[in-house]
C-alpha cells in the first residue's frame, strides 16, 4: 500500500507524512517529517502533553541532542503506538523537543502556516524495512 506525502515546499523539500499517534488513552492523526538520517524520533512539547505520554528515565548522556541549531536538552516519554502505512511500531522511546525552530524555517521559506509539524520520524521506524519513496507520485510504501 503507498501513502500520500507532500513536500513542504519547493526551497524546503522535507517529507511531510500523516501518522497516527497514540497516548494511553487518546490516538491522534498528526503530521510528522520522514528523516531516516534522525537517529531517534521527535515528539512536540504540547502534544507530548496532550497524550499525557508517561515520562522515561534514561542515562544523563542521552539527556542532550545535536543538530543544526547546537546542542539542546532533551526529555524522553514513551509513545504506546506509532503507526504509518499498516505499520505500527509500539512503545517507542521519544525525544520530546520543542518543535517551534522548525516553524520558524517554514515562515522563512515560505511554508504555509497551515503545515504544523508535531513528530520527526526518524530511523528506528524504518530499521529492518524496505522504503520506497516516489517523488514522482508524491507517494512512500513500507514493507
Amino acid at each position: 500500500m503507498a501513502v500520500k506525502f507532500q513536500l513542504a515546499s519547493v526551497h524546503l523539500p522535507l517529507i511531510l507524512v500523516k501518522v497516527a499517534v497514540s497516548g494511553k488513552k487518546t490516538k491522534r492523526i498528526i503530521s510528522a517529517i520522514l528523516d531516516t538520517g534522525a537517529t531517534g524520533c521527535v515528539i512536540a512539547q504540547s502534544l507530548a502533553t496532550d497524550l499525557d505520554l508517561p515520562h522515561l528515565d534514561v542515562p544523563k548522556k542521552e539527556k542532550s541532542a545535536h543538530g543544526i541549531g547546537g546542542e539542546i536538552k532533551v526529555e524522553f516519554v514513551k509513545v504506546c503506538a506509532v503507526s504509518l502505512d499498516g505499520i505500527t511500531m509500539k512503545n517507542v522511546k521519544t525525544a520530546v523537543m520543542d518543535l517551534s525552530v522548525i516553524e520558524q524555517q517554514f515562515k522563512a521559506t515560505g511554508v504555509t502556516a497551515k503545515k504544523k509539524v508535531d513528530m520527526i520520524l526518524g530511523y528506528p521506524f524504518f530499521k529492518g524495512r524496505k522504503l520506497t519513496i516516489d517523488y514522482k507520485r508524491k507517494t512512500l510504501s513500507i514493507q
